[in-house]
């Protein structure tokens, strides 16, 4: 896979900034603003973005790079990545299981909303019976904008399945987390799981499921990418502007170095994302460098965005800017389920 971005992916990458510019205003990362709009929800998918995240066989146009494009676009933006994210996650394991199931060109197209649910982030997650008679039972944690989920995507070792947001059996309870989005927890009763939403079974689920894991570490990596270029690039022009003594602040040294180490980090950030969307292209299976390359972009970026809050001073805490908006996402990319932490556990053999 190439380093540099060919003229499809390119011309992907300018839309997904102009729609960000375009829409970027004082107010667009308060958490007041980051409900799942369903009028931007449609025009995300006119615009093809969704494609990025499959082959030509499942309706799209891409894989693991072109998704990995739109996420970082998206990461600029904060509020727009998430619902991205998940939903990349559950067309990877839906392309997987069977490229030509009715799910994909329903969620391609908009009409759909689907979130990609892989085994690591559950908890009990049991399924017993097989056809009309297949039950599961479980939780999930912090799921983003259930309330507006028609379809939940399942990957398991031995099962992908598709169910009903509103099946009977999924009892969830909601509460506004770090970064100010409403999220739920879903407590899964022996919900039924009709034959014609079983996908695969056996090895089949287990190669859509280490699909499913791939792609959501590139869709981490690369929107955390994302969101630590913007608060970089932010910093870099208000070291600019701030006068201290009578002198621009970005000449002192002592901020040059703080802003050379933040360059080093972002560049070793978009490294290891690029990595995670090579592995996504490649299929190859989730390991530790995978692992490693989760923690160790979610830890650059976070050092990032405290050294981004703090050459901007008081301000850089104010709702009028992106830092402390940004610092709030990616400790939500880290603790999530399957988010940093949970591979940086993987990384030290800690079960908890």
């Amino acid at each position: 896979m190439k380093i540099t971005l060919n003229e499809e992916q390119s011309i992907l990458a300018q839309s997904v900034a102009r729609f960000v510019d375009d829409r970027r205003d004082a107010v667009s990362w308060r958490p007041a603003d980051r409900g799942l709009d369903p009028e931007i929800w449609r025009e995300v998918a006119a615009l093809g973005w969704l494609g990025a995240g499959v082959g030509e066989a499942a309706g799209g146009f891409g894989g693991g790079r072109a998704m990995s494009v739109v996420m970082e676009g998206a990461g600029a933006g904060i509020r727009y990545a998430e619902p991205l994210s998940q939903v990349f996650v559950a067309l990877a394991i839906l392309e997987s299981a069977d490229a030509e199931n009715p799910y994909l060109s329903e969620i391609l197209s908009g009409e759909a909303f689907a979130c990609g649910l892989i085994a690591d982030m559950g908890t009990g997650i049991e399924a017993i019976g097989s056809g009309d008679d297949c039950r599961i039972s479980g939780a999930f944690k912090a799921v983003p904008y259930f309330e507006q989920v028609d379809h939940l995507v399942l990957a398991l070792p031995d099962l992908i399945c598709v169910l009903d947001a509103q099946a009977a059996g999924i009892d969830t309870q909601t509460y506004p987390a770090l970064d100010g989005a409403t999220r739920a927890d879903l407590s899964l009763d022996n919900v039924q799981v009709k034959s014609v939403a079983v996908l695969a079974k056996g090895e089949s689920a287990s190669v859509a499921l280490n699909r499913g894991r791939v792609f959501h570490a590139a869709a981490v990596t690369a929107e955390a990418s994302g969101l630590a270029a913007k608060l970089f690039e932010d910093t870099l022009a208000y070291v600019k502007q701030r006068t201290q003594f009578g002198r621009p602040i970005g000449e002192f040294q002592a901020v040059q170095h703080r802003l050379a180490d933040m360059f080093v980090a972002l560049e070793e950030i978009r490294s290891l994302s690029l990595a995670t969307a090579r592995a996504a292209e490649d299929g190859v299976p989730a390991d530790r460098r995978l692992s490693q390359a989760v923690v160790g972009v979610i830890d650059r970026a976070l050092h990032i965005a405290r050294e981004a809050i703090q050459l901007h001073g008081g301000v850089g805490m104010t709702e009028d800017l992106p830092m402390g908006a940004g610092l709030r996402r990616l400790k939500v990319l880290q603790l999530m389920p399957a988010g940093a932490q949970t591979h940086r556990r993987t990384l030290t053999g800690r079960a908890t």
